[in-house]
């Protein structure tokens, strides 16, 4: 015997048949917009930390304009914890120099550390001439000259603020120079000293003016020592040495040749000593590579 279902119970099973394709598309249709909501939510965060990049960069563009106009505020002091630090550590430095003892070189400075440096100096003269040859006509050229080669070290315990476009680093040193001639006249004796030879110390008190991060002009005063090796006695031979260095003695009265000299800026100008330098690196490029990390991440 049959029994006919309720009419209810079959209008339900037949909407529910109906409905289960739209309820599927509605909970797909949910998760979609989810995923759109993530998506969204991801760029917005990008675009904020962007911004937030943006405006750190502004206020370090506004900070380096309010440590450089020398109004004299709180920032303008020139101490370090007011301004962006040195960090002069690993720069190298590449100029002209003018040194104490007089030698005019190109001088190679590196930082190991923020308040020390060492370096290298190297220049030279040369003169070339005709001269007579056996023959007694000027057919024969003759070239002298002169090399001055150095070492350095410089102790900088004050430096100034590098976010003002001018700053001052004030140090001390020692410098360490050879001079040495050749082409000159030798009557070829090996027991005399007859080419120019000097040995030079130097001991300067000296600032590095820093115009902007890298340049830097850095004058010079300070005690020289000259060491003109040889004797000028005679020994048993009648040999001398004749080594006349860099002239120090004809230029203060006498004649050149061995001896020793002290000096306290005699010849040296206003400035004793001067220097310009170009350093590489420095902080500019240090935020350069920082921004470009921040983007990559």
């Amino acid at each position: 015997m049959l029994v006919a279902a309720p009419q209810s119970a079959i209008a339900g099973e037949v909407a529910a048949r109906f409905d289960a394709p739209s309820k599927a598309k509605k909970d797909k249709q949910d998760k979609d917009d989810e995923g759109d909501k993530d998506e969204e939510s991801a760029d917005a965060e990008q675009e904020a930390l962007a911004a937030a990049d943006e405006e750190e960069a502004l206020e370090e563009e506004v900070r380096g304009d309010g440590d450089g106009d020398g109004d004299g505020d709180g920032d303008g002091d020139g101490d370090n914890s007011t301004g962006a630090k040195p960090g002069m550590k690993g720069r190298i430095g590449l100029g002209g120099t003018r040194s104490l003892s007089g030698v005019n070189a190109i001088s190679l400075r590196y930082y190991p550390l923020d308040k020390l440096s060492i370096g290298a100096l190297v220049g030279f003269a040369t003169f070339t001439h005709r001269e007579a040859g056996d023959d007694g006509d000027f057919s024969e050229r003759r070239t002298v000259g002169l090399l001055g080669a150095g070492l350095q070290l410089f102790y900088w315990p004050v430096q100034g603020s590098r976010a003002k476009y001018v700053s001052a680093d004030f140090g001390f040193g020692f410098r360490g120079v050879v001079y040495t001639g050749f082409g000159a006249e030798d009557d070829e004796n090996p027991d005399t000293l007859e080419g120019p030879l000097e040995i030079d110390i130097e001991l300067p008190l000296t600032t590095h003016v820093f115009i902007g991060d890298s340049v830097a002009i850095t004058p010079e005063f300070g005690f020289v020592v000259r060491i003109v090796p040889g004797n000028r006695e005679p020994d048993e031979q009648d040999n001398a040495d004749s080594n006349p260095g860099t002239g120090v003695g004809e230029r203060l009265g006498t004649t050149n040749g061995p001896g020793l000299g002290f000096e306290l800026g005699e010849h040296g100008g206003l400035f004793f000593g001067l220097s310009i330098t170009y350093f590489f690196g420095g902080s500019k490029a240090g935020k350069g590579k920082g921004k470009r990390k921040k983007k990559g991440k």
